[in-house]
């Protein structure tokens, strides 16, 4: 795995912030050296486990493994990635909130298309679920794979996406979060996907 479950969880319990900003976005260490476990092969040289992605022209953060390559996509979009792992958000406009129901119906469709590269398995149904201090449900979830094509001398390898869909003001936030099948990263992405805010 990614991390060890009690690792992360420390991690994104124990927040302070600190770090380096740049236009429009900033990333602080989270999680330093006080917790008692070694941490994964990538980390950042500080020691830090997590720290905070913030983009100020979309107004959202959340935390990413210490260590990872950031590249912006301005003026709202960032991606983050490591060994074959890699986080995306993208902000487009929508008018309303998206609901569940409306986006396994989209994906429904997307997987009647027969185009594997975009989507070949959709991994359980979407659900609908809590996200930070809140009683209601406030983002959708959703688990699918990709084939993705490595070369002409090696097979395709399949990507899991476990993808969240966040709506505030008129404003989507696509996260997804991706790692090669069979490197089971559930339960850190659904992780970092709870540090999300606005």
């Amino acid at each position: 795995m990614l991390f060890a479950t009690a690792a992360v969880a420390l991690a994104l319990s124990g927040c302070g912030t600190g770090g380096s900003s740049s236009a429009g976005s900033s990333s602080s260490p989270t999680g330093g050296a006080s917790t008692p476990y070694v941490a994964p092969s990538g980390t950042d040289q500080t020691g830090v486990l997590f720290q905070k992605y913030s983009n100020a022209s979309a107004g959202y953060s959340f935390l990413f493994p210490g260590g990872w390559r950031i590249t912006e996509k301005p003026p709202t979009g960032v991606r983050i990635a490591r060994f074959g792992n890699a986080i995306t958000a993208v902000v487009t406009a929508r008018a309303a909130a998206p609901f569940y129901k409306g986006y396994q119906t989209t994906l429904d469709k997307q997987l009647g298309q027969h185009d594997a590269k975009k989507l070949s398995k959709i991994d359980g149904a979407v659900t609908q679920v809590k996200i930070g201090a809140t009683k209601k449900p406030n983002a959708v979830r959703a688990v699918i794979e990709q084939v993705r094509p490595t070369g002409t001398t090696t097979p395709p390898e399949t990507i899991v996406i476990v993808r969240y869909l966040f709506w505030k003001s008129g404003k989507l936030l696509t996260l997804s979060m991706s790692s090669v099948k069979g490197i089971d990263n559930t339960l850190a992405y659904d992780l970092i996907a709870n540090s999300f805010r606005w």
